[in-house]
């Protein structure tokens, strides 16, 4: 919502207080999207073969490594943005904090559409 207001006045005052608010809803979702891909690979007995070698080298295996590789990218940027988001709550962020912050930001909104399109692959699988 900030990028719409021109004034930095404004746009702190917005992100001070709807960044915190929508760091706790980006918890919940990434918490939702480990549980249900443990529990995913659960329900189809994917963890007894998993480490399989040649399960690792089928066209499911490659395309389930790639995407589990992608959320723990999200993850990673997750954390990394939310830590700068928290370091810096209340101030004003450096130009480097601003920089890792948003390259963080993009890459999360882009391996979100990743971790789609794998999702799509893989149910595939399952029809």
């Amino acid at each position: 919502m900030g990028i719409y207001f021109k004034d930095k006045k404004t746009q702190n005052i917005i992100y001070s207080h709807i960044g915190p608010f929508y760091g706790y809803f980006q918890l919940i979702w990434i918490s939702l999207l480990l549980i249900t891909g443990f529990l995913l690979l659960n329900q189809h007995n994917l963890y007894s073969i998993i480490l399989d070698e040649s399960f690792r080298n089928s066209q499911f295996g490659i395309l389930l490594y790639r995407k589990i590789f992608i959320v723990f990218l999200v993850v990673l940027a997750t954390a990394i943005h939310m830590y700068i988001s928290l370091k810096a709550h209340g101030r004003q962020r450096t130009k480097k904090e601003k920089i890792i912050s948003r390259a963080s930001s993009m890459f999360i909104f882009l391996f979100n559409f990743s971790i789609i399109w794998y999702a799509i692959n893989i149910s595939q699988y399952f029809i």
